[in-house]
């Protein structure tokens, strides 16, 4: 068998292994509670959908009480004759092709065709797998003009098994982690083939523009990754320059705006809308303290500490040293974004991100994290054979760690403190759900 034939059927198997990953975690929650795909943060992500192709932004027009019925993600402001929800339209983009498929469906499938229906919130977990899949598939072709095969394959299936990841793309598919993780995918692709490999042009620019403007949209802090457009794979200060005179030239910077600008027009028109103003702040008092970060609290809480839920940052982190050891490129970009990030989500408001599974604002990080990963895939291969059991066994067992507290997690941490480390070890002894 020819191995392009079985590149597609691997890709099939992985497609067909996450839906039913994801329908059967589904399958045990119902729906209009915090477990479903509408609720909260999650249908104030979705709700664009439903108010545009359905009721036209009319709250009249909704079912009833169906903002408190999906956790007050949106408001129904009747009174005005607005809806109003603090998020951003991104997510709701990049599911409207399932929306629109849940459409269809409903009626010959029997549901109701009110937007909230079972085949709607199943439409939201296709979505995820579907962009889990296409952005491990971009990453891999990423990693794979660094690395070998091996060592590319090894990375985006350990990164998806080992860390949460697998979380925010089975569990909590209507979140904004796997839209964004997907989007800087392919960003980290696209720029590669544009600035690296000279493969420049018209279409290409624009894709990046519309990847920029969709990568923005959906989380304002995602801005941080974009700084991979002037630091991957520099080697020095002529570097920069060269790629920020490249920037500049029109033939590249036009294009770039006019895709980031269809993708934002929008989100500011629906700001008019709201609040009489094209740009607001949605999120009313909750902001940043900038003055004081909870480093130690965001990454080693027993409150959705990063490394105590995803302990396969240890192996990125002495990736990256090793990387920097070594003298390697990309080695001291990544961990000064990875410090940049983490300084940003430690001041944030709430620190812990609420109702999450670990630091979830890293998730889509992993997509530059992987390059050091990568690097230590690859690396192993010289060291000796005990060596390479050894590393074997400590991915197996941060594997096992992940899908074991995944399973066992009910979507909030009922901690009396944040530093209450009873309740978490009582989470890592608990049997799985």
């Amino acid at each position: 068998m020819k191995a392009r034939h079985l590149y597609i059927i691997g890709i099939l198997c992985f497609l067909g292994i996450t839906l039913f990953l994801t329908f059967n975690r589904h399958s045990k929650s119902g729906y209009f509670n915090y477990h479903s795909e509408i609720w909260a943060d999650k249908a104030g992500y979705y709700v664009y959908l439903p108010t545009t192709f359905k009721f036209k932004f009319n709250p009249d027009n909704f079912p009833d009480s169906i903002d408190v019925n999906t956790g007050n993600g949106f408001t129904l402001d009747k009174s005005n004759g607005k809806l109003i929800t603090k998020y951003t339209y991104g997510v709701a983009l990049m599911q409207s092709p399932f929306f629109c498929l849940a459409e269809l469906l409903a009626d010959p499938l029997n549901f109701e065709k009110n937007g909230f229906s079972p085949i709607y919130h199943w439409s939201i977990n296709v979505a995820s797998v579907f962009y889990l899949v296409l952005g491990l598939l971009f990453l891999y072709k990423f990693l794979n003009t660094r690395f070998n095969k091996r060592s590319s394959l090894l990375t985006i299936l350990s990164i998806f098994l080992a860390t949460n990841l697998y979380y925010y793309s089975i569990d909590e598919t209507g979140m904004s982690h796997i839209y964004s993780f997907s989007l800087f995918c392919m960003f980290l692709y696209f720029l590669q083939i544009t600035n690296y490999l000279k493969k420049r042009g018209y279409w290409r620019n624009l894709i990046l523009g519309l990847l920029i403007g969709l990568i923005i949209l959906i989380r304002p802090t995602n801005i941080l990754f974009l700084s991979t457009f002037f630091f991957l794979d520099i080697n020095d200060k002529k570097d920069i320059f060269s790629r920020i005179k490249r920037l500049i030239n029109y033939k590249t910077l036009i294009p770039i705006i006019i895709g980031a600008l269809v993708i934002i027009l929008p989100q500011l028109l629906y700001w008019n809308y709201t609040s009489g103003s094209l740009v607001n702040y949605s999120y009313g008092n909750d902001g940043f303290n900038w003055l004081s970060p909870k480093f130690f609290s965001t990454w080693l809480s027993p409150n959705n500490g990063l490394f105590l839920y995803t302990p396969f940052y240890f192996l990125i982190i002495g990736s990256l040293f090793l990387m920097i050891k070594n003298k390697k490129v990309n080695g001291i970009f990544v961990l000064i974004l990875f410090l940049a990030i983490s300084y940003t989500f430690s001041s944030w408001k709430v620190w812990s991100f609420g109702c999450s599974f670990g630091s979830r604002s890293y998730v889509e990080y992993l997509s530059v994290f992987s390059i050091p990963v990568a690097y230590g895939f690859y690396e192993i291969r010289k060291l000796k054979t005990i060596k390479i059991i050894s590393f074997s066994i400590m991915i197996l067992v941060f594997i096992v760690f992940n899908l074991k507290m995944t399973y066992s997690y009910d979507g909030c941490f009922y901690g009396k403190s944040a530093w209450d480390w009873n309740t978490y070890l009582e989470l890592i002894k608990s049997p799985t759900k």
